[in-house]
Order: structure tokens, then sequence, then C-alpha cells
């Protein structure tokens, strides 16, 4: 019977245990995924060249805890990545919907002063046929929009006309004289530049998305500085159990 022949000790490969750790830690510290992976996959590699008699175990625990290093960085820094990525992703989807939002207001009061417009031109018509405007009532096709319900206030020599948003809340209002014009006009809520300031809320807004980028950034950056000061015991540790382990 032939017995497997050993491969002398001094013919076996030399392992990276030193590189291994080396990545490992700088995945923790700094570069994340850019060593963490390598770390990773070259410890796996060479504890299993080790097992099998090809390569020598005297760096067996830097190799070990190199590894578990370049494993905890890259998971460390794969979650740090989503996080960015729901981030950026929410920091846009919120601009966009104040955005959004601004225009749709800029678009409805456009819509309500038009529509105040046209019950002026329909109270007009009304006067012309009766001489006065007592006794006018808002046709049902002109009472409500998809957004807007009107209403009016009548007399005999003018009308007040109401357009209120259903959907936010404002109102616009204007008075038809006995001219025919649409006069003392009165924005209320948000629609009303002065106590509802547009643009002073897209600045707010703006800083308040500076301030979630800061925040963000600066909660990536202390785990990292923390990182590094625990870096040197817990390799020990690692390095440590690894030894034991390996004996």
């Amino acid at each position: 019977m032939t017995l497997p022949q050993t491969t002398p000790t001094g013919q076996l490969e030399r392992g990276r245990g030193a590189l291994i750790l080396v990545l490992g830690i700088l995945s923790l510290v700094m570069f994340g995924l850019i060593t963490g992976i390598p770390a990773w996959v070259m410890g796996q590699t060479d504890l299993r060249r080790m097992r099998e008699g090809k390569m020598e175990t005297a760096d067996e625990g830097l190799t070990r805890a190199g590894m578990i290093l370049g494993i905890i960085g890259t998971l460390i820094s794969g979650l740090i990545l989503v996080f960015m990525i729901l981030l950026v992703v929410g920091i846009f989807s919120f601009a966009g919907m104040m955005i959004f939002d601004a225009a749709g207001l800029d678009a409805q009061e456009q819509s309500i002063e038009a529509h105040l417009h046209s019950l002026a031109r329909n109270a007009q018509i009304y006067r012309v046929d009766r001489g006065t405007y007592a006794g006018y009532e808002i046709p049902p096709d002109l009472k409500r929009t998809d957004n807007e319900v009107y209403s009016a206030q009548v007399m005999a020599d003018q009308i007040g006309f109401r357009g209120r948003a259903t959907n936010r809340r404002g109102s616009i209002s204007a008075t038809l004289d006995s001219d025919g014009n649409l006069v003392d006009w009165v924005y209320e809520g948000e629609f009303d530049d002065e106590s509802y300031d547009r643009e002073s809320i897209r600045q707010r807004t703006m800083h308040r998305l500076d301030a979630v980028i800061r925040d963000g950034s600066a909660g990536l950056r202390d785990p990292e500085s923390q990182t590094e000061g625990l870096t040197i015991s817990f390799v020990v540790q690692i390095i440590t159990l690894s030894e034991a382990e390996g004996r």
C-alpha cells in the first residue's frame, strides 16, 4: 500500500497574513469596500489552502483576523452606501415635492383668478339684461371646479366673489363694481404673498436640505473616527481569538 506523500514544510507557499491584516484594517479605517473585499476573498483563499496543506500555517492567526476585519469593513461600508443612496433619493424626492407644490400653487392661483373673471363676465351679462346685480346667482356649472368652490355676496350695484381652494388653505376674493371691473383683490392663506412668502419657503427648504446633508455626512464620519480609535485594540482581540482557535 502506497502512503500519500507529504510536501516538505520548506516547499509550502508562504502565507499573506500581514497583507490581509493590513487590508482588513484599512477597510475599517478608510477604504471600506476597496480593501475589505480583497481582505475577505484573500483570507478565505489562504485559509482553505492552509487546510489543504498547501500553505504555511504560521500566519493563520493574522490571516483569520484580517479576513474578519475585511468582512466587518465590507458590511459597514455596504450599509453606509445604502444609507447614502437612500439619503440622496430622499433629498431629491423632498426637493421635487416642494418644487412641484410651489408650481401647483402658482398655477391654482392663476386658475382662480381666471375663473373669477369668468364669473364677472357672466354677472355683467345678467346686469345688462336686468339693469342691476340684485338676484344674481352663480350658475351651477360655475360654482365648483376640481379643486375650488366659488361663492358670491350680491348687492344691487356690486358683487363680492370668492374662490376658495379645497385642496389647500387659501382663497382669493374680488369685488365686481358697477362699471364691470374686478377691484379690491384679496389673497388669503397660502395665496397671500406677504404671510406665505413662497421664495422664503424655497430658501428655507434648501437650508433644511443642506442641514440634512451635513448631518448625514457627520453621522457617517463619526463612526469612522470612533472606529479608528478602537481598531488597534479590536485587532489585537481578534488575533488572540484566532490564534487560540488555531491552536
